[in-house]
């Protein structure tokens, strides 16, 4: 959770690292890309100023980051939530995605568009660090994701994942390999 300008500017300098820059100057500035990056610093500072609130400047601010973030939830038809993520969030397609404010979601996570982390039964996911949720996943109610592990496309987690290192596919999801992600993955997609 981010409490003072040093975590602020360590959680934007590593989101901004893990998502990939396109090299042309008009994709960066008007494409999806850049709009993501955008996106995700603002979420960032809204963070910021919403759990330090001291003063009225910090209200201030946060209303208005708020405002700008939510105007990229509407492009993108997507609901990301202040306090969830940790540090290093990669998003690879910002569409559709849908995260209930109560779930937490550790360091250097990665989406693609569809990923749905919701509550059921009352209660909310708690993710580890380094986990991917590709196209169309879906995590759902209080179960627990262990580090390192790849949520195949499409897939229905609906119970915990205690095993580190593993890939999980299908509904409900079963474990297909033990071929998790990379501990510090770093996109190698350069459009």
């Amino acid at each position: 959770m981010i409490r003072t300008k040093a975590d602020l500017l360590e959680y934007i300098q590593e989101d901004k690292r893990m998502q990939p820059q396109p090299s042309s100057f008009v994709k960066r500035y008007l494409g999806t890309s850049g709009a993501v990056v955008r996106w995700k610093e603002y979420l960032r500072k809204c963070e910021y100023h919403h759990n330090v609130s001291k003063n009225i400047y910090h209200r201030l601010a946060y209303l208005v980051y708020l405002f700008l973030t939510k105007r990229y939830d509407r492009r993108f038809c997507s609901e990301i939530p202040i306090n969830v993520f940790g540090k290093g969030l990669l998003i690879w397609h910002p569409e559709r995605i849908i995260i209930n404010p109560e779930s937490k979601v550790g360091d250097y996570c990665a989406l693609s568009s569809g990923v749905v982390i919701a509550q059921a039964h009352g209660e909310c996911p708690t993710i580890g660090d380094h986990v991917e949720l590709m196209i169309d996943s879906k995590v759902l109610g209080g179960i627990t994701v262990a580090d390192n592990v790849r949520i195949g496309a499409s897939a229905l987690v609906i119970k915990p994942i205690k095993e580190v290192d593993t890939t999980w596919a299908g509904v409900p999801a079963k474990k297909i390999n033990n071929q998790g992600t990379v501990a510090t993955p770093i996109p190698v997609c350069a459009y």
